[in-house]
């Protein structure tokens, strides 16, 4: 197992989500795919092992360790622009028991992504080539969510624009963030008002070997 590997299951034991031999094996297998096909497909800039273990990988591992502890058991989770599927199939790796919507516009990641689902032979994993906002209407397969979750998908207002009408009654909306948002902030409080969610929690992690906190970043629909 490369270093980069034991430091993400070291990552993955402080959040309360310990990863198996086996589930570790299937995130090398996915992301050395990646690698794989990345010059021809131009999936990543950060094609080096140790970024695509330690910076893709763990934030999917992460999401992981913080829905377990606020989804049912077997959720609904889409991750909107899914691009080379880092939070999707990390996130359901560790998670087998999710049901996974890989959610990818660009065609030629769609492509990947689907090579890739197909690859990981994990069964409740599906790829959708489709753009949120677009106006066409919501299928069965991306209303209705558990949780929609995105990351570099869009500023946070327009993430939060893009992933509310898939939501359930009782889902929520998971963004990554640099930054602690702001709720009082206008845009993002215009925004809040208009999707009407609020923010549920803020939950800060470090990247192995990092000194600078991240956050995940959990919305629920006002009332819940």
């Amino acid at each position: 197992m490369s270093e980069a590997l034991v430091l993400l299951a070291a990552a993955a034991r402080e959040w309360g989500a310990p990863l198996d031999a086996a589930t570790l094996e299937g995130i090398s297998s996915y992301l050395a795919f990646v690698r794989e096909k990345n010059e021809g497909v131009n999936l990543t800039a950060d094609a080096d092992w140790d970024d695509l273990v330690l910076k893709h990988a763990a934030d999917g591992v992460f999401a992981a360790a913080v829905l377990r502890t606020a989804l049912p058991e077997k959720p609904r989770v889409l991750d909107l622009g899914s691009g080379a599927g880092f939070i999707g199939i990390t996130l359901k790796l560790a998670w087998p028991e999710a049901e996974v919507t890989l959610m990818e516009s660009v065609e030629r990641k769609y492509r990947f992504l689907n090579a890739a689902a197909t690859r990981t032979g994990l069964k409740g994993l599906r790829v959708l080539n489709r753009r949120a906002g677009s106006g066409a209407a919501l299928t069965a397969y991306e209303r209705g969510q558990d949780c929609v979750i995105a990351r570099a998908l869009a500023e946070l207002p327009e993430a939060l624009r893009l992933a509310r009408p898939m939501i359930g009654p009782s889902g929520s909306i998971a963004i990554f963030q640099s930054d602690e948002p702001d709720p009082e902030e206008p845009v993002l409080a215009k925004a809040l008002a208009a999707t009407g969610v609020t923010v549920l929690k803020s939950c800060p992690y470090r990247r192995p070997g990092e000194t600078r906190d991240r956050r995940l970043v959990l919305f629920k629909r006002k009332g819940d």
